[in-house]
Formats: structure tokens, C-alpha cells, sequence
């Protein structure tokens, strides 16, 4: 009996390994498309990270610009309305990609303010 379970137990296993590579050979290719999708994903939140940066760049040009006042030919109240609109977009961008945690406190409650006055400016429509 001892003879006849080696033999079962070794046909079973070889079973299992022919299983196993006919199965390795259907997923042939399978890592090369798993890394593609890395790679695309990463190359979007590449492209969101650098339109953050440069709308971020943009705010302090803003803040710089405010900051040196009327006698350098800005109109203020034009300014004060960009750098509302950017801190809303600084905004809604870093909570719609979870980026929101990354920005120094004091950053992130600079552009809730700026952000608020933007949404107070908003005309709501009522039915």
C-alpha cells in the first residue's frame, strides 16, 4: 500500500507542476502590464504634483505682488480676486488627490481663508 500511495502522491505532484506552469505560461506578460499601469499612474500623479507646484507659484507671485501694493501699478482689488481663485484651486486640487496633509498648516489656513472669501463671493441660485 505503502508503494501504491508514493506513486498516487507523485502523480499528484506532478499534476501540480505541470498545473502550475501551464498556468505561469497563460499569464505570461501579465508583470509587463502591471508595471505599464504603475508607470501611467505615476506619471499622472506626476503631472497633477507639478500643476499643484506651479498653482502654488503662482499664489506666492500673487501674495508678492499684493504685497508691494498699488504703487507698483497692480490694481488690488483685481489681485485679491486671482489670489482667491487660485487658493481655491490649491485647494480643491490637494483634497481631491489627498494632498491636503502634505501642506504646512499655516499654508493650508491661509488658503481656507482665501478660499472662504471666494465662496461668500458665489452667488448662490435658489429655485
Amino acid at each position: 500500500m505503502s508503494i501504491s500511495w508514493q506513486k498516487n502522491s507523485l502523480k499528484i505532484a506532478l499534476v501540480s507542476i505541470i498545473s502550475l506552469t501551464l498556468f505561469s505560461f497563460s499569464r505570461e506578460g501579465e508583470e509587463l502590464k502591471i508595471l505599464d499601469d504603475l508607470i501611467a499612474t505615476s506619471e499622472r500623479q506626476l503631472a497633477i504634483q507639478k500643476e499643484l507646484k506651479a498653482l502654488i507659484v503662482e499664489f506666492h507671485t500673487q501674495q508678492d505682488l499684493f504685497c508691494d501694493g498699488p504703487e507698483k501699478g497692480q490694481k488690488t482689488k483685481e489681485l485679491a480676486s486671482q489670489m482667491v481663485d487660485t487658493a481655491m484651486k490649491i485647494q480643491q486640487m490637494a483634497a481631491d488627490n489627498h494632498y491636503l496633509h502634505l501642506l504646512p498648516p499655516f499654508f493650508f489656513e491661509e488658503l481656507k481663508r482665501f478660499a472662504n472669501v471666494g465662496k461668500k463671493q458665489t452667488p448662490t441660485v435658489q429655485p
